[in-house]
């Protein structure tokens, strides 16, 4: 079994579906589509692959077209792998503890997003909406499984490009929640000199 988004209403999400059903919903990216090249050469998991390896690829690659307004993937559902906008755009939006659309980021072409499932199939962590006319790429985990299988000198190299992105995500993590505990310390530190300069010393 595996996932695949169907562009729909905020209110849908990935569905499992068989693999073979994959062609109702995605087209296959053509061999030879250039554009492709240029577009997937971009993408930071693939950036380190030269122009043969990026066209065995060409044939695991799904295309979609997605309308403004279109879920791309839900916050939630399991993850199916990852997508690289060809054209167009897309909001990262999360849904708070109080039911809130928040707006994290806006991805335009060439940004790749859901790379992480390919690994671990969590739940999505934020929802990733169109707001135009887009064009997608999907790069499924059965994808990488079956590249593995046919040329695991490649997928190993995917997959250790992608422990890479993993090992900077989280340092990048680390860094901004450092910041934020410094931020956090220097406003404490002003609180409490604001309310020693209030209190009188006593005599």
């Amino acid at each position: 079994m595996a996932y695949f988004v169907r562009a729909s209403s905020r209110s849908n999400t990935e569905f499992v579906v068989q693999d073979e059903e994959w062609g109702n919903v995605f087209d296959v990216v053509p061999e030879r589509d250039d554009d492709v090249i240029q577009v997937i050469q971009g993408a930071r998991l693939f950036e380190t692959l030269d122009e043969r390896e990026l066209r065995t690829l060409i044939p695991l690659l799904h295309r979609r077209d997605y309308f403004p307004r279109d879920v791309i993937i839900q916050q939630g559902a399991p993850g199916a792998g990852l997508y690289i906008i060809a054209g167009g755009e897309a909001e990262v939006i999360l849904e708070n503890d109080e039911g809130e659309d928040i707006v994290l980021a806006t991805l335009g072409a060439g940004r790749m997003f859901g790379e992480m499932s390919l690994l671990d199939g969590e739940p999505r962590a934020a929802s990733v909406v169109s707001t135009a006319r887009s064009h997608v790429l999907g790069f499924f985990r059965a994808d990488l499984m079956d590249l593995a299988t046919h040329s695991p000198a490649l997928g190993f190299r995917i997959v250790l490009r992608l422990g890479q992105l993993m090992k900077e995500r989280l340092r990048e993590t680390l860094t901004e929640y450092r910041g934020i505990e410094q931020s956090a310390r220097q406003g404490r530190r002003r609180e409490q000199e604001a309310l020693e300069a209030r209190v009188p010393a006593s005599s």
